[in-house]
């Protein structure tokens, strides 16, 4: 190009050329650029969910720690108003005026109100319809974080298998008497398949040698134990449970649990779950009246019959008539305990006598009569044993059942913070001697779940 001249038009200006490799350029480090953008977010990504995760972990498991002391505290705290309530049981409840006056109550039948006062929001709602009071001022007294259950049940309504290994005998009878009930509360035919199949060990049991292997794990000798004539045979016992996979020797001693019974030839879980709960280990070999179930007091309906009542215990009419009494014996039994056995043969002799505790809760209104549970028909009973015309000693009431104060009680107590739940399970003798402090009163039975 010559000096001076013009420029041809577009001779300075770059070629598409040089504008399309420039242009390609821009956009390989475009690319390079969102490549390392992703890479850097595949690389922190998880790191990032992972630190999150974690934090998250570990901000609930802070959370769960602290519910679950607060959970333990409220635990300590049930445990301590239970013993409050075993002090009002013996101190208000067991004294002559007051039954005098109020009638004979047990602590179990106002622990579930009183308890619930300190237990939930609106537990002093409950007490308040139950006395009849404005008892706005005791919810300042329930937990304001979480809440507890307080389940209070007397032992002495319960089988005492203890008493199988009273082999002295006595006047009471207590190993006889026990083995006599336990005859009774497996004889339906609803539990012949706990009886008819075979256990894991691929062996059937019978009712009787069920009995008998529970009596010999039990009594301190090394005979088996015969049922039918009540005494230790000649022969020893042959249980073998020193040659199975985890051995163990039979206690020859009373038994601490009722769970110790798994250990027993012949029974299982099944077992367990049907008979258990009418069983314990502590208090005397008597049933008490005012706390046996229902089971319990058709038994010693049916054991103290006397001649007249003997055909309304027997067979069919033991379901059909003896059953629906000790039923109406239980719910008469909610709203006043008997203060003496008497007061239970006359319920149990005379039922149409006493006020239908149904029609007290439906008020005074007049109800339609079919609404209302028949009143079962009455059975005669005998309060003392005695013999009959052919030299036969027939039972009574006295025998097998009692009516005193009781002593020992089984606490059951549910605690719930947050998603925590836990559950304790004790056991308190309001008479127990205690060693390292003055008073009476000790927890002879303790478990956590």
């Amino acid at each position: 190009m010559h000096a001076g001249k013009p420029a041809k038009d577009g001779a300075d200006q770059p070629s598409n050329a040089c504008r399309a490799g420039r242009a390609n350029g821009r956009n390989r480090e475009h690319g390079i650029a969102v490549l390392m953008v992703v890479v850097c977010l595949a690389v922190l990504l998880p790191f990032t969910a992972s630190f999150n995760y974690n934090a998250r972990v570990d901000w609930q498991s802070a959370v769960n720690q602290g519910d679950e002391i607060k959970a333990r505290n409220l635990q300590r705290g049930a445990m301590r108003l239970s013993v409050l309530l075993f002090e009002l049981q013996r101190l208000v409840f067991n004294q002559t005026l007051f039954q005098q006056y109020v009638g004979k109550m047990d602590i179990t039948q106002v622990a579930p109100y009183l308890m619930s006062v300190f237990g939930s929001q609106d537990g002093g709602e409950g007490l308040g319809a139950l006395l009849g009071l404005n008892t706005e001022s005791l919810n300042e007294l329930a937990v304001a974080d979480g809440g507890f259950e307080v389940r209070l049940e007397a032992e002495s309504g319960r089988v005492n298998v203890n008493c199988l290994g009273q082999t002295q005998g006595g006047k009471n009878r207590a190993q006889e008497r026990t083995i006599e009930v336990l005859e009774a509360l497996m004889m339906p035919t609803l539990y012949d398949p706990l009886f008819d199949e075979e256990k894991a060990d691929g062996r059937r049991y019978t009712r009787e040698q069920v009995i008998a292997g529970i009596v010999d794990y039990i009594d301190d000798d090394r005979r088996k134990f015969d049922v039918v004539r009540l005494r230790a045979r000649s022969n020893p016992e042959d249980y073998r449970y020193d040659e199975l996979h985890d051995r163990y020797q039979a206690r020859n001693a009373r038994l601490d649990s009722v769970d110790e019974l798994h250990l027993v030839e012949g029974i299982d879980d099944d077992w367990m779950a049907a008979f258990a709960a009418e069983l314990t280990v502590y208090g005397s070999c008597k049933v008490n009246l005012n706390f046996a179930s229902a089971d319990q007091i058709a038994l010693v309906i049916r054991h103290s019959a006397n001649e007249e009542g003997r055909d309304l215990v027997s067979g069919e009419n033991f379901l059909l008539k003896t059953l629906p009494l000790a039923k109406f014996v239980v719910e008469s039994r909610e709203f006043s305990l008997f203060k003496k056995t008497e007061d239970f043969k006359q319920l149990v002799e005379q039922p149409d006598q006493f006020v239908n505790p149904l029609a007290l809760m439906m008020g005074q209104q007049e109800q339609d009569d079919s609404l209302l549970p028949q009143i079962p028909q009455g059975i005669p009973i005998r309060l003392s044993g005695s013999k009959d015309e052919d030299d036969v000693m027939q039972g009574g009431v006295n025998d097998i059942a009692n009516v005193d104060p009781e002593r020992v009680y089984r606490v059951d107590i549910t605690t719930e913070v947050g998603s925590v739940r836990k559950r304790v399970i004790g056991v308190y003798d309001m008479q127990y001697a205690r060693s390292q402090s003055q008073g009476k009163g000790a927890w002879l039975y303790y478990r956590e779940e």
